[in-house]
């Protein structure tokens, strides 16, 4: 039997799945590395240990097979950001999607216009956590790393790198630089003249498809692996969880609710919202992933079941608690801000509240008020999406947030869809997987995906209550009203 290696590289770990040639997962391996947050708004990591990460998963899962390793694909994080000098050596860490150093740049591009001009010519959002502000920021409070840097990349353009020795990137991982025009799916020149800096500086552009060999003979023998393993390039996070739960039209979008969260469509034209409330990458110039990314998932229900419960109440307890109360929590409304957030509102100074509290408010409301409010939320960032695509068939659903069976009812409800629950949780490394087969020639083209059960099975579908979902309906609007009211406080809480 020949087996495929699907790597994810996360933010705090990085994950691999060794799966058989017919997509069955054999084994999986996590390694974990620290976040760098010696300042407030800082969030790197060490290039370094995320590559010894990645050997050693490689490593260990080689050595659980006697059969062939035929290729390693690739799924990531993005937004990163890492300089190397001339010789091709560190000269930073990777300044990591979470990093907020370029806040102040953002609000400068916002006043000049800049901002909107990056968002019309490449759909990133106005945030920091886009690279070309973090170039930006490094110009004008780094001006000797910056003129010292000879090449930009991301965290996975470097680990290939450090595997095969050559610097190539895709669309999916470039469209999250801010640099790359969506008309193009070219380097933006105009942009980066902006930034100063020469396409030469930036990786090769490539499909998710594209096979990278050979693996330097150094890596061959150290991680046991064969010389003929190809180096399948693959893509994004966003777009690999998205494909990964069968979310390959616009008639599905893609919900993922972990620590963070995201609602992804993928359509057939580039959607630019007039309020860029939303991102819009290329992935080919037949398809385009919109979406919505979110700070405000899983942490904050564990802040609530840390504040609001005992010590030695568990997450079941939190969720027992709060289906006591009504839907709509008595007119109890939470804004759940507690890390700033991105879509759909991208601002960084965001905080959370509580609205409508009252004496007769307990616990039971407060619990499902908060729950109320991350998947609100979630379906704020989905509703520009919904406005300027179509509402979905259904929404497929992954993510440690989504396990239990009262709050994805709750989320069929607020967004008044069905919502589809997936037996296979590790879909970005999944899609990594067929990618490689992809390229490999084992599959055609991403329509297999859905024709083989192990790929993208179902688990359950949760169909919208509708008196309750008519009650999220009229309670929304409110919602949104005291969202934008309260937009102008964030910046003076924060002085």
């Amino acid at each position: 039997m020949n087996y495929i290696i699907g790597i994810d590289v996360g933010t705090t770990a990085t994950k691999g799945v060794l799966y058989n040639e017919l997509g069955k997962a054999v084994s999986t391996i996590s390694k974990g590395y620290p976040l760098i947050q010696e300042k407030i708004g800082q969030a790197e990591e060490d290039p370094k240990l995320i590559f010894d990460a990645v050997q050693e998963i490689i490593y260990k899962l080689a050595q659980q097979t006697t059969g062939k390793i035929l290729a390693i694909s690739w799924s990531s994080q993005m937004h990163s950001l890492i300089g190397l000098d001339q010789n091709n050596e560190l000269l930073t860490n990777s300044i990591t999607w979470a990093d907020n150093c370029a806040k102040s740049i953002v609000e400068d591009a916002k006043n000049k216009g800049l901002a909107k001009k990056v968002y019309r010519k490449t759909g990133m959002p106005m945030h920091p956590m886009a690279p070309i502000y973090k170039l930006l920021w490094l110009k004008d409070q780094k001006s000797e790393l910056f003129k010292q840097t000879q090449k930009w990349i991301g965290i996975k353009e470097y680990l290939i790198f450090r595997l095969t020795g050559k610097m190539i990137t895709d669309t999916t991982m470039a469209a999250g630089t801010g640099m790359l025009n969506l008309n193009t799916l070219t380097w933006d020149q105009e942009l980066l003249n902006i930034v100063g800096i020469k396409q030469a500086q930036l990786p090769e552009i490539a499909q998710p498809i594209e096979v990278i060999s050979p693996i330097k003979i150094e890596y061959v023998q150290k991680l046991g692996i064969n010389p003929d393993t190809k180096i399948i390039l693959g893509a994004s996070d966003g777009y690999l969880s998205t494909i990964g739960v069968n979310a390959i039209d616009s008639d599905h979008f893609a919900l993922n609710v972990g620590t963070s969260g995201a609602v992804r469509t993928i359509v057939d034209q580039p959607k630019i919202d007039e309020n860029a409330s939303y991102f819009c990458y290329p992935i080919d110039q037949q398809h385009y992933l919109l979406g919505g990314p979110v700070n405000n998932g899983g942490i904050v229900f564990n802040w609530a079941r840390q504040t609001l419960f005992d010590a030695n109440e568990t997450p079941q307890d939190f969720l027992d608690v709060a289906q006591t109360a009504p839907a709509g929590s008595r007119n109890l409304i939470f804004l759940p801000y507690l890390g700033g957030e991105r879509a759909p509102i991208w601002n960084a100074d965001a905080r959370g509240s509580f609205i409508g509290l009252t004496r007769m408010h307990q616990k039971p409301e407060m619990a499902r008020a908060v729950i109320e409010g991350i998947i609100f939320n979630l379906y704020d960032a989905a509703s520009n999406l919904i406005k300027n695509t179509k509402k979905p068939v259904t929404i497929n659903a992954t993510g440690g947030f989504l396990k239990s069976d009262f709050v994805r009812q709750l989320c069929a409800n607020v967004f008044n869809v069905p919502i589809v629950t997936m037996k296979e949780e590790q879909s970005g490394t999944l899609a990594a997987m067929f990618l490689a087969r992809q390229a490999l020639g084992l599959s055609k083209n991403m329509d297999e995906i859905e024709q083989f059960a192990q790929f993208a099975q179902t688990d359950k579908v949760y169909f919208p209550n509708q008196k309750e979902a008519a009650i999220y309906q009229s309670i929304f609007p409110l919602y949104c009203e005291i969202r934008d009211a309260l937009a102008a406080s964030y910046k003076n809480f924060n002085k």
